[in-house]
């Protein structure tokens, strides 16, 4: 037996099922699938391993780690009102 192609109408007429409903699981069943193929062909994430930066000679004389986890070294002293420019 070969099937044709049937609109959405015909069909749910033949088999007792809601057009509403079964065009809102249509769309949501396409859109779920749509993010599915997306993510399985789109990127994949590679690990990368970084050196170590090398470290300065002289000894550290204050570090500042901020909330965001930057962190700011300081290997010698500075004038007070540099460091309230940078806060500003």
């Amino acid at each position: 037996m070969v099937l044709g192609r049937v609109s959405k109408q015909p069909f749910c007429n033949r088999n007792g099922i809601g057009y509403y409903k079964f065009s809102y699981w249509v769309k949501k069943f396409r859109h779920d699938n749509a993010n599915e193929s997306i993510s399985r062909k789109g990127f994949s994430q590679i690990a990368i391993q970084q050196p170590p930066l090398p470290r300065p000679q002289r000894p550290l004389l204050t570090s500042f780690i901020f909330a965001s986890g930057a962190r700011l070294e300081l290997f010698t002293a500075l004038d007070s009102s540099f460091i309230k420019e940078l806060a500003n």
